[in-house]
């Protein structure tokens, strides 16, 4: 089976499981809830019905991750500008991530709208920076790329013809070799010491329900690029 037939494969897996796990430990927390309630704080079943809870929403919030990672999020669509809401997460993000970051931009200079969950979409972005920023022990140079695209079908891997924006984050950190490539968008997989890969993976959900990709490219030593196309609206 091909590696893109393997990704699908598993992100239909991962969103049937996760959607039937978030019913199962909804219910049971909603029923612990109401059970912490009506006990005494003093009764020693108190603390065991608090474990059960926390247990609970710990299995919640990795069912919302799968969700994510499959494309199944809540999406708030609303239409915006993709470059003014570039601008504003980088500006958020200067004085604190990004201090001591040379930081370029290169917009496209006319209007890129498109239509989806602008929250999310920056969200995106702050993780992309985030990785580039780690991969280049922060310092460094990232360079930041939005461009509007008319593309035939299956130019971009299985994409179908239109139009798209396409944004883009280049580091001159240490760069990926092809194993790291191979595996950088797998949910339990992470570049980031001390971080699952839910960042990417995230990220890759999100694009994916919003119809568009997000393609890696690197070289050992030389840096990475990631690049997204999102439809254009």
């Amino acid at each position: 089976m091909p590696d893109r037939e393997k990704v699908d494969a598993l992100v239909q897996l991962a969103g049937t499981v996760a959607h039937e796990l978030n019913n199962i430990f909804t219910a049971v927390a909603g029923n612990m809830s109401l059970l912490e309630s009506s006990l005494n704080k003093q009764d020693q079943n108190a603390g065991l019905v608090s474990d059960i809870i926390r247990t609970t929403n710990r299995g919640i919030e990795l069912s919302q991750k799968l969700q994510s990672f499959a494309g199944r999020q809540k999406l708030n669509v609303t239409q915006f500008d993709l470059n003014r809401s570039v601008i504003t997460t980088i500006g958020h993000l200067k004085h604190s991530l990004l201090r001591g970051i040379e930081v370029a931009f290169a917009l496209e200079p006319t209007s890129c709208m498109v239509a989806t969950d602008q929250e999310k979409f920056q969200s995106m972005v702050e993780e992309l920076i985030k990785n580039a920023v780690t991969a280049m022990d922060h310092r460094g140079r990232i360079a930041i790329c939005t461009s509007q695209e008319t593309l035939q079908d299956n130019q971009i891997r299985q994409l179908p013809a239109g139009n798209y924006i396409r944004f883009s984050v280049h580091d001159t950190g240490s760069g990926m070799c092809a194993d790291v490539m191979r595996r950088a968008l797998d949910p339990l997989f992470s570049t980031r010491k001390g971080h699952q890969g839910w960042g990417l993976a995230k990220c890759a959900g999100f694009v994916r329900q919003c119809k568009g990709d997000i393609i890696l490219s690197s070289v050992k030593g030389q840096g990475s690029a990631v690049e997204v196309y999102l439809p254009r609206n």
